[in-house]
């Protein structure tokens, strides 16, 4: 009778799961492996309508218990690329180890459809056969007494006939080839025009090795030796648009403009466009003092930008008033008004932002005014300058209006001394990559690096948008062709990692992750490997790593990381401290705050502890009105814990329920029994503990042992 019950609900979950209906397949199979717990078929099936790996990986473990050659398992097992050991391991919950490779070996790949091959074991039973099989061919015959077998070596049957036929083919082949050189040479000795071409002598080239490259690194770190051919090939597509200008010497970047006058300031000019304002300042402020005669306005300007960069708004607007004071001593220079004009609008933008990071969003409307203002008086005035375009392109795209902010960039990009500009094209990008336009954002960092391959930020958004395309092999491809021309960059390591995380190489992953973390801790880099870690369910450590983040950047939403990764470590006491340190923060919600720090009472709280599951219960039902959907049903999990604790059964029951009608589990089942049993509803109970038995096959519950006993303490009570 359970066989047909179990055939008939495996019957109706294989269907639903063909149809497409997961979650009601999987409720399905398990009832059905619960009355028939060692059916292949049913395993095989929940494999396929498992909610995550971690249930695939415990199906077919499973599966392989009950029949350790189940062809799919087997095949299942070798798309993986993992051993039975491995399996078990990965099952257990322990972090398996990386099976030996060579350096160069590539991660094994799943089986494709098609003509399927043989695995180790079927190839070496068919190689024992084939073996067996050739010995018997090769033995000599026996049942024929008195005779001796000898191998024959010469004039065996048919050898001279087929001798002479080779003799004849190879006669008639050396003729023709003979008569075909002899009727070419006549044809072109008696041929001017041929007798020229072929033997008048032509020089050698001999091939000359190219100069050496010297490609400056921006990131201190270890810098590997690139291979003399890159990964990646930046080949540009035959599309490419005509305003772009090119000639016989190729494509070039734009040029700085306005040309600096002598080799001081091109240094601390340079300086700043790599980031190393603190280095370019110093030169800048002696610039400025040179000029005091005869006025410059480039040593303001540039050294206004660097203070901005670092931070220092009211001092970098005040040197620009001070030399838009000084304008009128040079009025046949109007392009140094269009460098105040643009320094001014860059500097009110970055007061915007901050005051758009505040809230203060009437502080923000004004500010972009006035960089609006400015940055149009620049452009009016000279529009050979690009920072007047970036300036208010970002203007415009803080207010949400990217369309605008693209068409900002299309104007500077028309003027003919900027189609080129590399620092305009990736902004474009930028925009087209917060629009979700990947493919064009793209094509924008291809433009740029077709006009000059190392430009660093082009690569980081030929990754960024291959990984937000889902296409993390391509990716992989984009950050090494970054390393090549960037060795040891930091950046470069970390998108590296993100790519190989995103693929699934979370070895590799962490192995690029380390690489970028050789050069000194770095925040970014801290982040995306506790990320990792917490994939892999290596808490602890993705809690050191956030720790180590926040040291360097004290940010609440690193704090919150923290404490999502303690309390997965077990680690109560720095998430408590987090928790705390959290309320009204607005990066996590208070609600949320409230229900973790309830978890951590309860989970700790001991049976006989009732003003801990008091306290537990109170902050759920302050919490429980202002949390969202996804979380209500843990929320109710919890408060049944605590009703249960505190003998209040029914309602415990109710919330169980509530929980139970929003997804299924091992706790929750087990919970809804120890309900049922305190009730006495014992056969009620008892099914509850037979449904816990059947997911412990999946997940290895640490209350198993206490449902077992329990099941055995309400079979001897009948």
């Amino acid at each position: 009778m359970a066989s047909d019950q179990a055939r008939e609900l495996r019957k109706q979950g294989i269907a639903a799961a063909k149809a497409g209906q997961k979650e009601e397949a999987r409720g399905l199979l398990i009832q059905s492996l619960r009355l028939d717990p060692n059916n292949e078929a049913g395993w095989v099936w929940l494999a396929s309508v498992a909610r995550d790996t971690p249930e695939r990986l415990r199906c077919l473990h499973r599966l392989l218990d009950i029949n350790p050659n189940h062809e799919i398992g087997l095949q299942s097992l070798q798309s993986l690329g993992m051993t039975r050991e491995q399996l078990a391991q990965q099952v257990s919950g322990k972090s398996p180890a990386p099976a030996a490779q060579p350096p160069t070996a590539e991660p094994p790949k799943p089986q494709a459809p098609g003509v399927p091959i043989l695995d180790a074991q079927q190839l070496a039973q068919m190689s024992e056969q084939i073996d067996r099989v050739v010995r018997e061919y090769l033995m000599q015959p026996d049942g024929y007494p008195g005779v001796s077998w000898v191998r024959k070596t010469r004039n065996r049957a048919g050898e001279r006939d087929g001798v002479r036929l080779r003799a004849i083919i190879a006669s008639a082949v050396l003729a023709g080839v003979i008569g075909l050189f002899a009727v070419g040479y006549l044809v072109v000795w008696n041929t001017p025009a041929l007798r020229g071409v072929v033997f008048v002598p032509t020089p050698t080239v001999s091939p000359t090795s190219p100069p050496p490259t010297f490609t400056p690194t921006s990131t201190p770190g270890i810098t590997p030796t690139p291979s003399p051919t890159p990964e990646l090939t930046l080949t540009p597509s035959p599309t490419v648009p005509p305003n772009i200008p090119s000639g016989a010497s190729g494509v070039r970047p734009t040029e700085i403009y306005p040309a600096a006058p002598d080799k001081a300031l091109r240094e601390a000019i340079a300086l700043y466009g790599q980031g190393a304002q603190e280095q370019a300042l110093p030169t800048l402020e002696v610039e400025i003092t040179r000029v005091s005669t005869q006025f410059d306005a480039q040593p303001y300007y540039y050294a206004a930008l660097a203070l901005a960069a670092e931070g220092e708004l009211d001092r970098a607007e005040k040197l620009l008033l001070d030399a838009q004071a000084r304008l009128p001593e040079r009025p046949d220079q109007p392009i140094y008004g269009a460098l105040i004009n643009s320094g001014l609008a860059y500097v009110t933008l970055e007061r915007a932002q901050l005051a758009n990071a505040d809230g203060d969003l009437q502080a923000v409307d004004d500010l972009v005014q006035g960089a609006e203002d400015r940055a149009l008086a620049a452009i009016e005035t000279d529009p050979r300058l690009e920072l007047p375009y970036r300036t208010l392109s970002a203007s415009y795209a803080l207010t949400g209006d990217l369309d605008r902010a693209i068409g900002v960039l299309d104007r500077g990009l028309a003027v003919p001394e900027l189609a080129a500009n590399a620092a305009l094209i990736i902004e474009k990008g930028d925009l087209y990559f917060q629009q979700g336009e990947y493919g064009l954002a793209d094509y924008q960092a291809f433009l740029a690096l077709y006009i000059n391959p190392a430009t660093e930020t082009a690569h980081q958004l030929r990754v960024r948008t291959a990984l937000a395309q889902g296409d993390p092999g391509l990716g992989v491809i984009h950050a090494q062709a970054y390393l090549f021309y960037f060795p040891g960059s930091v950046q470069a390591y970390k998108l590296l990692g993100d790519a190989r995380a995103a693929e699934g190489n979370y070895d590799l992953g962490l192995e690029a992750y380390n690489q970028a973390l050789t050069a000194g801790d770095d925040a970014d880099v801290l982040i995306a490997r506790a990320a990792l870690y917490m994939q892999e369910r290596r808490y602890e450590q993705a809690r050191l790593d956030l720790t180590d983040a926040l040291a360097l950047r004290d940010e609440p939403a690193i704090r919150a990381l923290r404490m999502q990764a303690a309390y997965a470590a077990g680690n109560s006491f720095s998430a408590r401290n987090d928790i705390q340190a959290l309320y009204g923060s607005n990066v996590v919600p208070d609600a949320e705050l409230r229900l973790l720090e309830a978890r951590l009472l309860l989970d700790e709280a001991q049976p006989d502890d009732r003003l801990d599951f008091e306290r537990g219960l109170q902050l759920l039902d302050v919490a429980v009105n202002d949390l969202p959907e996804t979380l209500l049903p843990t929320a109710n999990e919890y408060r049944a814990r605590a009703l249960y604790n505190l003998e209040r059964n029914g309602d415990a029951l109710g919330a169980i329920d509530r929980a139970l009608a929003a997804g299924d589990s091992g706790s929750r089942r087990y919970l809804r029994g120890l309900i049922l049993e305190a009730q006495g509803e014992t056969e009620a109970a008892r099914r509850e503990y037979d449904w816990v038995l059947t997911l412990g096959e999946l997940y290895p519950y640490p209350f198993l042992p206490d449902v077992r006993q329990r099941l055995a303490g309400l079979e001897e009570e009948e």
